[in-house]
Parts: structure tokens; sequence; C-alpha cells
């Protein structure tokens, strides 16, 4: 009881701090690097033009999340590389006596602001407008095909072609609609400043079960039945559990491999690398795995390619072994429910979760495989869509984060691990990217999908 109250206790000082008012001029923003080389930001002020740092050192691939006003304007300096050149190693590259190229950018009333800052300065903005544009323009063009293909084929009339345009593009725009709709009634109800105090309860009830699937079916492997439960079915985002999909004996060789070379979890800085981080404390360690001993029956191969399968027959996405990370055997251990600072994760995203265009080679899916469940705690949590998933040994729980149109999901797949309080939670992790392979392997990107040296150009 003593832990639930105390959860209770976090949530409601959690909500306090989050009710403010919002000022309808208010916008947040995000300024994407990618122009090749580091670059600072500054805010303008609005009446004495007077500049204002934000960021002395955004490296290449970086992102600024800031909160900001319609009409304020941001002036981006584009700064030398240690040889004082500027754009060095580009078709715009400037002698180390030339001013390095800067731009403005100033913040529309458009909401989901992205500004995007390309080679030579170069400024794309990328908002609600634009991406209610790229899918109307999407579906006209689907249209434009079928229909002028009709023309050529029947002789039609105008009157009839104009009739089999609308015909064409009604059920496309009712499908977008609809989808929208389906995603903004299931956010709008959890993400209005109740994600954080969802997490905090159900983290403190330790009898909550999984939640009830929306659908449930049977996969089949190799002669196997698995009963797979559907928690989260979307373009963008899926979510499922897998029964008994990993056995005891896979789970011994997985963290047999690991044991020698365990060590603290660390977690993307923002900047490209990796750090510490009181967000996450765990033990980890990454397996390679075996494929040459594959057709030996090598047993964490075989987990593995089950596992490809698995994420491929969900997805589609057609996802090779080759360029991926190494396995990851990851272990939590409880120290009892008084721990002031017990394993756990914090909310996060495995990939891209920003709803923008993917980044090539970057995550797309992830497979957590319980192979030993706490006795208390240490429950998956994705609190932006309220699915809350038990770790049971055995059982795996699979999500991804790519829709067909190339657009990530917008955070409905960010998740957490429960702090773990009694026992303790051993997992085995494959993180699946997509544009890798034998040459382009997961680690010749930084944790910003930058290829490394590129950075530096």
């Amino acid at each position: 009881m003593r832990s639930k109250i105390a959860f209770a206790g976090i949530a409601a000082a959690s909500a306090a701090r989050s009710i403010h008012a919002v000022h309808p001029d208010e916008r947040p923003i995000q300024i994407k690097n990618e122009s090749g080389s580091k670059a600072a930001v500054y805010w303008v002020h609005p009446t004495s033009g007077e500049v204002v740092l934000q960021s002395g050192g955004m490296v290449d691939g970086q992102t600024l999340s800031l909160n900001s006003f319609v009409n304020h304007t941001f002036l981006v300096r584009e700064l030398p590389d240690e040889s004082g050149t500027c754009h060095a190693g580009t078709a715009y590259a400037s002698p180390s006596l030339a001013p390095c190229k800067s731009t403005f950018v100033t913040v529309n009333d458009h909401d989901d602001q992205v500004i995007h800052i390309l080679q030579d300065m170069e400024v794309e903005v990328e908002d609600s407008d634009t991406q209610s544009q790229s899918a109307t323009e999407s579906m006209t063009d689907i249209c434009h095909a079928r229909v002028k293909k009709e023309i050529q084929a029947n002789n039609m009339s105008p009157s009839d072609a104009m009739d089999a345009f609308i015909t064409c593009s009604q059920p496309l725009v009712a499908r977008q609609i609809e989808e929208s709709n389906r995603d903004i009634k299931k956010e709008a109800s959890l993400r209005e400043g109740l994600a954080g105090q969802w997490e905090n309860y159900t983290c403190a009830d330790f009898d909550l079960p999984t939640t009830d699937p929306e659908s449930v079916y049977s996969w089949r492997y190799r002669g196997k039945d698995h009963t797979v439960g559907v928690l989260l079915d979307r373009n963008q985002a899926k979510i499922h559990y897998v029964k008994n999909f990993i056995t005891p004996e896979e789970c011994a060789a997985i963290e047999a491999a690991a044991a020698p070379i365990l060590h603290k979890a660390t977690v993307a800085d923002g900047a490209g690398g990796s750090h510490l981080q009181k967000s996450r404390k765990a033990m980890q360690a990454g397996v390679a795995v075996p494929w040459d001993k594959e057709e030996d029956g090598d047993l964490i191969a075989a987990v593995s390619r089950r596992l490809y399968t698995y994420v491929n027959d969900a997805t589609g996405y057609g996802i090779e072994e080759a360029g991926q990370e190494d396995l990851m055997s990851i272990q939590y251990s409880g120290r009892g429910l008084d721990d002031p600072e017990p394993d756990q994760y914090m909310p996060h995203c495995d990939g891209q979760c920003d709803g923008l265009q993917f980044q090539t080679a970057g995550r797309v899916a992830t497979m957590v495989m319980y192979c030993e469940a706490p006795e208390k705690g240490g429950a998956t949590n994705f609190r932006n869509i309220g699915v809350h998933v038990v770790p049971e040994a055995g059982t795996a729980a699979f999500f991804s984060y790519l829709g067909s149109d190339g657009r990530t999901d917008n955070g409905m797949t960010e998740h957490s691990c429960c702090p773990v309080l009694e026992g303790n939670k051993k997992i085995a992790v494959q993180w699946l990217r997509l544009g890798v392979d034998e040459e382009n392997s997961w680690n010749a990107f930084n944790t910003l999908n930058v290829r490394l040296g590129s950075e530096e150009m």
C-alpha cells in the first residue's frame, strides 16, 4: 500500500506542475540541423532586434526543441570547422576569410512545425499545413492516373471523367479522415496531461494485468502455433504480444554469452553519442548472433531467425539480418519496495517517433523477449496510448513505428519499464533497422542516424 500511495503522490504533483495557461499564439517548434555543419541558434527580440543564444553548437543531425510564438524569428548561423572553413568538403565550401552563412526563420501559425536547416543554410518548413497538402496531392495523383487511363481506354466525356475522379477520390478521402479521427480520439483521451499520471498509477498496481487485446490470432512458425494479442494496430504504430516465443534454453544461451561483458546501460545523448543517465538503470550486453551456426541448431541464431520472421510477417518491412544491431541482453534487479533508486527505464522511444519522414538506417521495430519476470514491478508501459504489458517468461512484446507512407509513429510507441522492486527482470531485445546491410552496418551511423564522419564535413 505504501508504494501505491507514493506513486499516487507523484502523479498528483506531476499534474499540478503540468497545468498552465496556454497563449493562443504559443507554438512548440523543432529546428533540425541537416546542413552538414555545426550551427548556432539565436532568438531575435521582436522589438530591439537583440539576439539571444539558444544553442551554441548543434551538430549535424541534432534537433533543438523550443516553445515559441507566432511571428517570432530565429537566426541560425553556420559555425566553421576547426580549420576555420565553412562547409568544408561540399560544393558550398568557403575559404576561412569568407564569413559563414546564416539564415532567418520565422514561426508561422500552423501546428507541428519542424524547421529543416539544409546545406547552404537553405530552409525547409514542415508543418500541419504541408503535411495536409502532401496527403491531398498523394490522393489526387492516384485518381488522376486512374482516370487518365479510363479516358484513353473508353474515350470518356468531360462529365464522365469528373464523375470518375470523384468516385475514385471519395473513398480515399474518407479513409484518411477516418484514420485521422481514430488517432485524434485515441490520443486526445490520454495525451492531455494524463499520460504521466496513468503511468504512475499503473506501475504502482502490481495486480494490474496486461491490457486486453483488440484482437487475437494464431501465428504459425515451423509447425508450432503462437498466440498473438494485438494491443494496437495503426499504420504507423503496432504493438503485439506473442505467447511462448522464446524457450528457457534460448534465454540461458543469451545470458551465458552476455555474462562476461555486462555493463551499465546507456542512453542517447541527443548529440549523436550516448551516456549514462539516471533515467535508465540496468545492466546490459550486446550478443553477436552466430548466423554461421544457424544450420547447426545454434539456439541464439534459432530465436533470432524466429523474431526476424515474425517482424517481417507483421510489418512487411522485408528486414534482413545483415548489418543489424547485436541482440541485447538486459537485466534489471529488484532490491525491495523501499529502494530509493530502483532499476527502471523512464519513457523513451527506441527510434524516431516524431511523425516525420523516416531517416534511412534508423530503427523501425523492437522485439522484447521476456526471459525472467520479477515478482513486483517491471511492466512495459506505452503511456501515450494506454497499453500496459506485464512481463511473462517466454512471452515477447513486439512494436513497430514506421508507416507505409514513410512517416514514423508520432509518440504512440513511446514506452518505459516500470521500476523493478522485487525479483529480477531479464529480457533479450532486438532493435531492427531499415536501410542497413553488410556494407552499411548499424554502427556506421551515430545515434542521430548520421553516418559517422559526415558530421565533420
